[in-house]
């Protein structure tokens, strides 16, 4: 996997600390936006990825995304370089047609991140803890909260006032801050389909390749 994916898969698996705020002391924003996720059975749009690394360079990423339940998914980057990362929910494909090489990964286990739960609608309200409302003197029309679920590392969370979700953000052990903005969301379920892949003739093919902690930058 890339870095820019690995760092938000990986990174996001882990919850150290837990919080303490309890959904009700929760600002409206943040209520509306979980609950909106919560009832959606899926959902497609298109985003844009920034990993900015500690060292000050920065990568940018477009693709669409495509989530569905139970913990389905579909990320297709077109820039800077076309790959695929798509689950049916017990297997991950990668698949990057330039390199004419696909990668399988049979178990979730090690790529299933609350990211995703939170995408997919498997986060309640009740699960959040809020840790910081970091609003003041940003974008008036976009709300920051600094949040943990469950017991995990801290992941920045950007709603408008209705509790539309506008980006997620988290930082690596390293430093690395990787922030998805979704745009143009659609909230019809995609079909089950979309979800499947097969590898097309002549692509190498990868079995179960060990997991990084930190990514392979390509």
């Amino acid at each position: 996997m890339s870095r820019a994916v690995r760092t938000l898969l990986v990174a996001c698996i882990c919850w150290l600390v837990p919080g303490t705020a309890t959904a009700a002391a929760m600002p409206a924003p943040l209520q509306q936006g979980i609950r909106h996720l919560a009832a959606l059975q899926g959902f497609s749009c298109d985003f844009e990825q920034t990993l900015t690394f500690s060292d000050g360079s920065a990568r940018h990423y477009t693709g669409l995304l495509d989530v569905r339940r139970p913990a389905r998914f579909r990320w297709q980057y077109f820039k800077p370089y076309a790959q695929l990362y798509v689950s049916d929910g017990h297997g991950i494909w990668h698949y990057e047609p330039d390199l004419m090489q696909a990668e399988h990964l049979k178990s979730l286990d090690a790529v299933d991140p609350m990211v995703m739960r939170l995408l997919d609608g498997r986060v309640h309200a009740a699960d959040i803890h809020l840790l910081a409302n970091e609003s003041q003197g940003l974008h008036p029309d976009v709300h920051r909260y600094k949040v943990r679920v469950g017991e995990g590392p801290q992941l920045w969370l950007g709603l408008r006032a209705d509790g539309t979700l506008v980006y997620l953000e988290s930082v690596d052990a390293l430093g690395n801050r990787n922030r998805i903005t979704l745009g143009s969301l659609s909230a019809i379920a995609p079909a089950a389909e979309v979800f499947s892949f097969s590898p097309p003739p002549g692509v190498d093919v990868v079995t179960d390749p060990q997991p990084s902690s930190n990514g392979v930058a390509r």
